[in-house]
């Protein structure tokens, strides 16, 4: 699944059309949140695809916070900290084969004797945050498209 984001009045090819999968989708949207909490309403439904979104104005003062943010290092600085969580978060028991590396027969979970899918039979796995990445490139690429979007719709 992806968040499709639209320009509502592009200047450019950039401002038509953004998209990004939700595991890159949500942290970069979180961290506009953060960034520009005066911008975006608390409210908001920027992590749905509900058509919401933001006005002209709107999306250019976020595409300068976004810019500046990157020219300055904050953005860098985040990235880094934020793999760096991650990273140092342990890993978890499989659900799927009870932390043991075996299964039960699918479509049932729990200890067994197959071997799981769910884990590389290790009986552990990543945290599910560690699957949302975050990086520079990617604020760089949603502040060209908010620059030249004149508003955007999320769907």
């Amino acid at each position: 699944m992806g968040m499709d984001v639209f320009g509502k009045q592009p200047i450019s090819e950039t401002g038509k059309y953004f998209r990004n999968n939700v595991w890159w989708w949500h942290p970069l949207w979180s961290f506009c949140e953060c960034a520009a909490d005066d911008l975006i309403p608390e409210d908001n439904s920027g992590h749905e695809n509900s058509g919401w979104g933001l006005d002209a104005c709107q999306s250019a003062q976020l595409a300068t916070r976004l810019e500046t943010l990157l020219e300055c290092g904050v953005v860098r600085g985040y990235s880094e900290a934020r793999t760096a969580a991650l990273a140092a978060q342990p890993d978890q028991d499989c659900a799927i084969c009870a932390g043991t590396g075996k299964r039960k027969a699918v479509p049932q979970m729990g200890a067994g004797d197959q071997p799981c899918n769910g884990c590389d039979s290790s009986g552990q796995v990543r945290p599910w945050s560690a699957n949302y990445p975050f990086d520079e490139d990617n604020v760089r690429e949603f502040a060209a498209f908010l620059r030249d979007c004149g508003g955007f719709e999320i769907c």
